[in-house]
């Protein structure tokens, strides 16, 4: 483990219906053709990354935690100019096949999400972001998924690829517009105090609705995804910085060393000195 993030490195899970693939990658600059039918959520942020589709290239920005989907045209990665983090998804047909009859919409289609816009700049969706951060723990041995949790994720992604909209009873999803400014709301917080009245207030809501929406939208409580984003921010830190990794820890909250090593341990495999040396020693 202590070498994983050290060169380029893939870890795969198969599930029945879904393949999962971990990927981190040091900056690229090349032509690397990616798969058709396929959904990717990128863990780090980026600006100007370079993605060719159609004949057409695209200058693309990605939020922490933002997501795409590629259809029958597969595209081809140009340019990443950081270190990136994702998750590629690819899907069994019939699995798509059988969400688009249960949603009663038997034309509903893999939907991509790049358009006519030159630079597109990919989002975070609750779903599939809190999805995202469970199969990346799974793919690294670090999270047991129940068959029950399998399902679910299956089907929620499914639900999401082939544009067939939300489920029934979807009353108490958070909506786009106030999720994105929850989602806002973490970011620049990120390196400060953070209450859950605070994220409540960006959505308009009690702490208990808003907690139980949270989780509904997000698929993570709040305090879960927050720690996940602070996580994220200091394997940032530890890749770009020469700031200690007290200097790190305690400057995003935690207020235990101890902890935070054994939690970033949780989230990505191996103690921050190990990751800042492996990437270091291989440059």
């Amino acid at each position: 483990m202590h070498q994983l993030y050290q060169v380029e490195q893939r870890h795969r899970l198969m599930l029945p219906h879904v393949e999962v693939v971990y990927a981190w990658m040091p900056p690229f600059e090349g032509a690397s053709r990616t798969r058709k039918h396929r959904l990717e959520v990128v863990f780090s942020e980026h600006d100007h990354v370079a993605l060719e589709q159609g004949g057409r290239t695209y200058d693309v920005s990605v939020a922490p935690g933002g997501f795409y989907v590629i259809g029958e045209e597969p595209t081809t990665l140009l340019r990443v100019p950081e270190f990136s983090d994702t998750l590629e998804i690819y899907f069994d047909e019939g699995l798509l096949a059988e969400e688009a009859e249960c949603s009663g919409d038997l034309r509903s289609k893999f939907i991509p999400t790049l358009d006519k816009n030159p630079r597109p700049r990919f989002t975070v969706e609750g779903n599939i972001i809190g999805i995202a951060h469970v199969l990346r723990r799974a793919t690294l041995g670090l999270h047991h998924l129940s068959t029950m949790e399998i399902s679910t994720i299956e089907h929620i992604l499914a639900r999401q690829v082939v544009g067939a909209g939300q489920p029934a009873g979807s009353a108490k999803l958070l909506s786009p517009r106030r999720l994105k400014r929850v989602m806002e709301r973490i970011e620049d917080q990120l390196t400060a105090p953070l209450t859950l009245r605070d994220l409540a207030g960006e959505a308009c809501l009690s702490p208990y609705h808003f907690a139980r929406s949270f989780k509904r939208t997000v698929g993570l409580p709040p305090h879960r995804y927050v720690l996940a984003r602070r996580l994220d921010r200091a394997k940032r830190e530890l890749v770009t910085t020469n700031r200690t990794v007290g200097e790190i820890a305690y400057s995003l909250g935690f207020e235990n060393l101890h902890h935070f090593r054994s939690q970033f341990r949780g989230q990505f495999g191996v103690r921050p000195h190990e990751m800042r040396q492996a990437i270091r020693g291989g440059r």
